[in-house]
C-alpha cells in the first residue's frame, strides 16, 4: 500500500431512497428513514474508495470493522454526504473517521472503519476456504 497521508479522504453522496430505509427480514419496516445499517455500509464505501487510490498492484482491502453512532434522521429524497477521512496507518491497516451530514450541513453521524490490506492471492485463497489464517 502506498503511504496515505494522515488526513486524506474520499467523499461519497447518496440520495436516501426506500431501499436505505429501516426494514427488517423477519419484522418489516420500521421507520421510513435512512437507516443506521445502511450508514455503516456507506461508510465502508467511502473508506474503501480512499483505499482504492492506495492499493499497489496485487493488493487487495477488506473491512475488519465498522462502528457507527447514528445522530439524526433523513427521509427519502435527502442527500446524504459522507466522508471517510485517515486517522491512522499501521502496518497494513487502515483506520477512518467517518462522518455523514444532510445538504444542509445537519451532521447525521459518525464512525470509523478500519481496512487491512493483503496481498489479493492470499486474500481469494482464505476466501476460496484453501488457507487459513
Amino acid at each position: 500500500m502506498r503511504e496515505i497521508p494522515v488526513g486524506a479522504s474520499a467523499t461519497l453522496e447518496v440520495v436516501v431512497t426506500p431501499e436505505m430505509t429501516v426494514h427488517f427480514d423477519r419484522l418489516g419496516p420500521v421507520h421510513p428513514v435512512y437507516a443506521t445499517y445502511t450508514m455503516a455500509k456507506h461508510f465502508e464505501e467511502a473508506g474503501r474508495t480512499l483505499l482504492l487510490e492506495h492499493l499497489e498492484p496485487g493488493e487487495e482491502g477488506v473491512g475488519r470493522s465498522v462502528s457507527v453512532e447514528h445522530l439524526a434522521p433523513a427521509r427519502v429524497g435527502d442527500v446524504v454526504v459522507l466522508t471517510a477521512r485517515c486517522t491512522e496507518v499501521r502496518g497494513n491497516r487502515l483506520t477512518c473517521a467517518c462522518t455523514a451530514t444532510d445538504a444542509a450541513g445537519r451532521e447525521l453521524g459518525t464512525g470509523t472503519t478500519v481496512q487491512v490490506v493483503l496481498p489479493r492471492e492470499l486474500l481469494e485463497a482464505r476466501l476460496a476456504g484453501t488457507a487459513r489464517a
